[in-house]
């Protein structure tokens, strides 16, 4: 396998990591805001669990961009014309403009709820873990998405 298989195998099965964590964190956080519970901090490990795996992504995400995707190599020989074309656009500007703002406001959601006082940290975690869902969400190249379709699992 070359850097760029295990770069963009790593990058779309860390994908999972980043859902299920933002998931569970998101029910997490729900759970105790609604249901006012008194506040646990596993919720702030699965935060920083959650972070963690946001950067990792990144990292991945910013390899393939700089230097592996040869997508992205041609949507930046041309950028221009990539405008133009739909599936160069969405991984040249669309899809890492997107996943930063998800990791920004990963980041922002964890480090605010931490400085919060107990009783306030399960909404704060709610409603940025919402906010970066709806991103990575929306900017992950799903199979039935009509921008770059790409499968559930690479095998």
């Amino acid at each position: 396998m070359n850097p760029y298989s295990i770069t963009l195998y790593a990058h779309s099965y860390v994908r999972w990591a980043v859902v299920i964590l933002g998931t569970l964190l998101l029910v997490q956080a729900l759970i105790g805001w609604l249901g006012k519970r008194p506040w646990d901090a596993s919720v702030g490990r699965l935060g920083s669990f959650f972070s963690i795996s946001m950067d990792i992504q990144l990292l991945l995400g910013l390899l393939l961009y700089g230097v592996f995707s040869p997508a992205v190599q041609r949507a930046l020989d041309d950028f221009g014309g990539a405008m133009a074309d739909a599936r160069l656009r969405f991984w040249a500007v669309e899809h890492i403009l997107v996943m930063v703002v998800a990791v920004v406001l990963a980041h922002v959601g964890h480090v605010t709820a931490k400085r919060l006082p107990e009783e306030k940290r399960y909404r704060r975690y709610a409603i940025f873990t919402i906010l970066t869902m709806l991103a990575v969400l929306l900017a992950i190249p799903w199979p039935f998405s009509g921008a770059d379709p790409r499968p559930l699992f690479r095998i």
